[in-house]
């Protein structure tokens, strides 16, 4: 068990550094949560001694940017206060450094605190980031972009692009309800699909692949998947009518689709996806667009540093 006093980081010449924190504070997260609990964790940190400082992000890009600027300047740990979409570009600015990443879980679905073992209370979590283990995990990448938690493509993308224009709902109902109205419109699209030496070639709802168990906050997309396994668990999804949609809906937040013949979910080190059109998918809720072509989706084992609960290993 590490404790704040005795926390010690090793820099790439092996010298020893005293901590210093970088706190990426997302005011938008958690429909606006995260802005009221800057004052009080800003006062327990106080309390503690720690050296820390704080950024604020306010556009799409601006984590992955203070994250990378952190890295340079000698912060040994980069905290995100936020949801899945904070963290997914602090890891993006500061992977491949020796920084040790911590997370605030202050969104709607937060899926990779979940899987990597860090308290969803904001409190709790911070207590973590000076008490907790470094754990090392694993990230999945695409291209010259990385994913800590989850990759869709198809239906899900097109979910967390209409989630992302919801008003009225928010949240993980947000993310239900976003889900019911694409299984009634989305269209489904023409692919190629190779995992080890298993491929498939058809029409597909979606596709993807799962660091963590859970994408969407209640979709339990991955029921057997591990952030340190070394591994991605893929799902493929093939097409069906709408209302067919609706019915095995509940089958994936609950985690029982793995039996239902238009499912194929498959553990490995890569996958590579051919795709004819444009596509809405996602990275950590994140949405994107991917275009036309082959993309290969892969694995980086043991690529994060990250602080989890003390009882986790």
């Amino acid at each position: 068990m590490l404790c704040f006093m005795e926390l010690r980081f090793y820099s790439m010449h092996g010298n020893l550094k005293e901590p210093r924190y970088l706190f990426i504070i997302n005011p938008a997260a958690g429909q606006g949560k995260t802005a009221g609990l800057f004052n009080s964790l800003k006062s327990n940190i106080e309390k503690r001694g720690a050296k820390f400082d704080f950024r604020i992000t306010r556009v799409p890009g601006d984590a992955a940017g203070f994250a990378r600027e952190g890295a340079e300047r000698g912060y040994t740990h980069i905290i995100s206060a936020g949801g899945d979409g904070t963290s997914h570009e602090v890891v993006n600015g500061l992977l491949g450094s020796q920084v040790i990443f911590g997370t605030i879980p202050t969104g709607s679905g937060n899926d990779f605190p979940k899987a990597a073992g860090v308290p969803l209370d904001p409190v709790r979590a911070l207590e973590t980031l000076f008490s907790g283990n470094v754990r090392v995990v694993d990230v999945g990448r695409l291209g010259d972009r990385f994913f800590i938690n989850g990759l869709g493509i198809g239906l899900d993308g097109a979910v967390s692009h209409r989630f992302k224009k919801l008003k009225l709902f928010r949240g993980q109902l947000g993310y239900i309800f976003g889900a019911v109205q694409e299984a009634l419109s989305f269209k489904g699209f023409v692919t190629g699909v190779k995992i080890g030496d298993w491929e498939y070639n058809g029409r597909l709802l979606l596709a993807g692949a799962s660091n963590g168990m859970y994408q969407g906050g209640k979709f339990k997309l991955a029921p057997e998947a591990s952030v340190g396994d070394g591994l991605l668990d893929f799902h493929i999804i093939k097409d069906m009518q709408a209302f067919q949609r609706l019915i095995k809906i509940p089958k994936v937040l609950s985690g029982t689709h793995a039996g239902l013949e238009e499912v194929e979910l498959r553990r490995g080190l890569e996958m590579e996806i051919t795709v004819e059109r444009a596509l809405p998918a996602h990275m950590d809720g994140e949405p994107f667009y991917l275009r036309p072509g082959t993309h290969k989706i892969s694995i980086l084992p043991g690529a994060l540093k990250v602080i989890t609960a003390a009882d986790k290993d």
